[in-house]
């Protein structure tokens, strides 16, 4: 056998080798897909019942004087499992009455059952010098980057169900701060 003969035999070879492992692959892909599909129609996830609604509505909550909800506070961020506090949420609400309800950042502080207590993120500088809310600086709960103030006065509980989730944390420093200042002006552990 020449060295040529042999090079185009290990050429083919591996031709045949990869067309077969392409194949592997698109079987073992299309065993899953099959699986899968034959799950979610068993979990009546099979799309024909499922649409995605256009418009969130305004999530129903309960506001508490800060002062009255008092519990220990800890840095958990999780972005896996459920809220926990140190991370940042979106609620539907309207704040003012006869407001249009929108998307609020609300920082969570705790839970209450299958509900999560939460602060109100603002970005309006009528807070700056206004008793119970506290400078947090700018982050990833407003997109323009203004810099935003926290009540700390008021805590929001609403079912954990109304919340959405976009990832975004306070970081642990800015966190501290605040857990800070509702020990010692709120009682919180």
């Amino acid at each position: 056998m020449t060295e040529v003969s042999r090079a185009a035999q290990l050429r083919d070879f591996g031709s045949r080798m990869r067309t077969f492992a392409q194949r592997r692959r698109e079987a073992k892909r299309a065993r899953l897909d099959a699986g899968l599909a034959r799950l979610g129609s068993r979990l009546g996830l099979d799309g024909s019942s499922c649409e995605v609604a256009s418009e969130r509505v305004e999530a129903v909550c309960d506001v508490h004087p800060t002062s009255e909800m008092v519990r220990n506070i800890y840095y958990a961020p999780d972005m896996d499992g459920h809220a926990e506090p140190g991370e940042v949420v979106w609620i539907r609400l309207a704040t003012e009455e006869g407001e249009e309800p929108r998307d609020r950042a609300i920082l969570v502080v705790g839970h209450g059952n299958e509900t999560i207590l939460g602060l109100l993120i603002s970005p309006n500088t009528d807070h700056e010098d206004e008793e119970g809310w506290l400078d947090i600086g700018s982050g990833s709960w407003d997109s323009s980057g203004a810099p935003c103030w926290l009540c700390l006065n008021k805590l929001i509980e609403v079912p954990e169900l109304a919340i959405r989730r976009e990832g975004a944390i306070v970081p642990r420093r800015r966190f501290e701060r605040i857990a800070g200042k509702l020990r010692g002006d709120y009682g919180w552990g």
